[in-house]
Formats: structure tokens, sequence, C-alpha cells
């Protein structure tokens, strides 16, 4: 992944039993970048920011933020956020 995005997803599931809520997400925000997360209810939106922020672990992939893993390193991303 490369250093001039300032948010990343690679491969990002979230599984919560049989129910898969998030399925293989790959996404690259550069910075001053503005998108929005449209789709019905119980589409994965919150659980995908959840994720991101590092308030959420993922069943696979990972988040980068500024650099920074979100489920490593949660303290820096929410110092970033």
């Amino acid at each position: 992944m490369a250093a001039n995005y300032i948010i990343e997803a690679e491969g990002l599931t979230k599984k919560y039993d049989k129910l898969v809520a998030v399925d293989n997400l790959n996404l690259q925000i550069k910075s001053g970048e503005i998108y929005g997360l449209l789709g019905p209810n119980g589409a994965g939106k919150t659980t995908t920011i959840l994720m991101m922020l590092g308030l959420s672990e993922p069943t696979a992939g990972r988040v980068l933020v500024d650099g920074y893993n979100s489920t490593t390193q949660p303290i820096k991303v929410k110092q970033i956020t």
C-alpha cells in the first residue's frame, strides 16, 4: 500500500457468526478527499467505520490510517482522528 493515502483498507472483512457484515472491502482515500458510504440498513457502513477507527477488530484484512494499523495501533489512529 502506498504511503500517500490517509485511509487504506485492504481485504477488510467482518463476520458475526454466520453473518458477513463487510466482505473483502478495498478502499484508498487520499488526504483532502471526501467520501460518503451509502447503502441500505445492514450493508456494513457503520461496521466499516468502526473498524477504521479501531473500535471493532476485522475478521480479515487491515485498515491503515495515515500509515498506522487501526487494529494494532488504535491509540495512534485515535490521536489522528
